[in-house]
């Protein structure tokens, strides 16, 4: 095969990131990013007098070849290979490994490894454990294979009394942080959809909606996340200045409530005709009534990120 170069950056590309923020990014260490560069020109860093600076261009392909060297192929016969032909590579081998022992032995040990950190309070091994398993996985398994599922672990210990507030505050705050981290990573501009994400007023739970998020923008979607506790009017306000097709709203309480059900009613009699309403989260089918006339109300993530395709995403 011939050799070819990784594809070029737009000159006017912004590098930013430092090394260390790379490497706690993309799960890569220092050593293998200086090593993948030097031998094989992977990506090719801006420095300047304090260093290297990476783009997100850069981070979204060093994402792909750790994605593809997990299954097995050498950053050798990588580097060469367009982003395209990483994603391919790198989704082929994920399905012909989906029903594999193995890769059920790896999840499980990838949450118990979480589970430990917590138990001490080590935030930097959980957040060192979380860039690892954004390396590896999809978006949509990193959401529903890890970090869903113990945030739902962590939360019912803690109604329990088998884990703390702090424990249960110190998840969801490191588990916002890298899905924010990784949101503005894959956030570019000028793409052909956008959508609105948040919370009604009274939902301050956003670690699902910020997944949402998460999943339009790494599918090529334009993204504008606004966060939680947002009032209905204000969301109204805001889907023509920010030029969306859809609002998702993250529903998270599981009673209803009177002042929900007003939040609602608000935003479905006076958000625009053309502006598409999307709803999901554990509370969402209690208000369908509301939101199904108007809406749609998505049971889980693999659901909705069938619906981005639809809109002119790819899966990630």
């Amino acid at each position: 095969m011939k050799k070819r170069s990784p594809p070029s950056r737009p000159h006017e590309a912004r590098a930013r990131y430092p090394i260390r923020a790379v490497s706690k990014l993309t799960g890569i260490s220092i050593d293998t990013l200086r090593a993948w560069e030097r031998r094989h020109a992977a990506v090719t860093p801006i420095r300047d007098d304090r260093g290297r600076l990476y783009t997100d261009a850069d981070i979204v392909r060093l994402r792909l070849l750790h994605r593809a060297l997990a299954h097995g192929h050498s950053i050798g016969r990588l580097a060469p290979l367009t982003n395209e032909e990483l994603h391919h590579m790198a989704n082929e081998s994920a399905a012909s490994a989906a029903l594999s022992p193995d890769q059920t032995r790896g999840t499980a040990v990838d949450a118990a490894a979480l589970a430990a950190a917590l138990q001490s309070y080590d935030a930097s091994a959980i957040d060192r454990e979380m860039a690892r398993l954004a390396a590896i996985l999809t978006p949509l398994e990193l959401l529903r294979n890890a970090l869903m599922p113990l945030l739902a672990q962590v939360g019912e210990d803690w109604q329990r009394r088998r884990a703390s507030i702090a424990q249960e505050h110190l998840m969801s705050s490191t588990t916002r942080n890298i899905l924010g981290s990784f949101l503005r990573v894959y956030a570019r501009p000028n793409v052909p959809a956008r959508l609105l994400f948040a919370t009604p007023a009274g939902d301050r739970h956003e670690i699902g909606t910020l997944g949402a998020a998460l999943l339009a923008a790494s599918s090529g979607l334009g993204v504008a996340y606004l966060g939680p506790d947002l009032p209905a009017h204000d969301l109204v306000d805001s889907v023509k200045p920010a030029g969306v097709q859809v609002l998702v709203l993250g529903l998270t309480k599981v009673s209803v409530a009177k002042a929900t059900e007003r939040e609602l009613r608000t935003l479905v009699r006076d958000l625009p005709s053309d502006v598409e309403l999307w709803a999901g989260g554990r509370g969402a089918a209690r208000y369908a009534s509301i939101i199904t006339p108007r809406g749609r109300i998505f049971g889980d993530y693999a659901e909705y990120q069938q619906e981005l395709v639809r809109l002119g995403g790819h899966i990630a």
